[in-house]
């Protein structure tokens, strides 16, 4: 009788299976990826990968899940309640191009791949883990929603706007920059992604002020 192998070993091989599948993402992109490839990347033959993934679109919503959560702590962190809502607001871009840096996998599978969401498994058996990870996913943009509302309520920021546009409009702002950089458009330039990055946060911030500022003082 085979013994049953410890949890922790178990999910050891998860993660395994997960990091040779993010990185034949990366590769090959999602359509041409099989279970097969995945199995053979991993070290594994092609029937026992199904002993810890069901299918290749388990593995991918368990990745994508991984990626969000990853990002979700990292924006905790560097988001401390307690900091003005300002600051936090830059803080989370700051940790959002840190993000795009450090876990470029992850963020392009996230972000800039066409890969199915949500709405692809609405009806599937997959709905409920696609739910899941975009229930993790809408965690990490509620906590700048957050910052933006407090923002309003203390009139440092316009309040006739929704937050889900600013943020929306901002993380925008943010992907469009990374991208660019990523396509080496800024290489081309002699632009710095870190100095563009920051300048286009601190004037679509201040663009906002300075809205609410000029229209509470008109030019007379």
């Amino acid at each position: 009788m085979r013994t049953k192998r410890p949890e922790w070993q178990v999910e050891q091989t998860r993660d395994k299976i997960r990091q040779a599948a993010l990185e034949l993402f990366r590769l090959q992109g999602f359509q041409e990826v099989t279970m097969r490839k995945i199995a053979r990347q991993a070290g594994f033959s092609p029937t026992a990968i199904y002993l810890y993934y069901p299918a290749k679109d388990a593995l991918y919503l368990e990745i994508l899940k991984d990626g969000f959560e990853i990002l979700f702590r990292l924006l905790q962190t560097g988001t401390d309640p307690i900091l003005p809502p300002l600051e936090r607001i830059q803080r989370y871009t700051q940790t959002y191009l840190k993000f795009s840096q450090e876990y470029a996998n992850y963020y392009d599978l996230m972000f800039s791949y066409p890969v199915p969401k949500y709405l692809d498994y609405v009806g599937t058996e997959m709905e409920y883990l696609a739910w899941e990870e975009k229930r993790i996913a809408l965690q990490d943009l509620e906590l700048l929603q957050t910052a933006l509302r407090e923002a309003q309520a203390r009139q440092v920021l316009r309040a006739d706007l929704e937050a889900v546009y600013m943020a929306n409009t901002l993380l925008s702002l943010c992907h469009g920059m990374i991208s660019l950089h990523r396509s080496h458009i800024w290489s081309e330039l002699n632009t710095s992604l870190t100095e563009l990055y920051h300048q286009a946060v601190e004037n679509f911030l201040s663009g906002l002020m300075e809205r609410r500022l000029s229209e509470s003082h008109p030019i007379e």
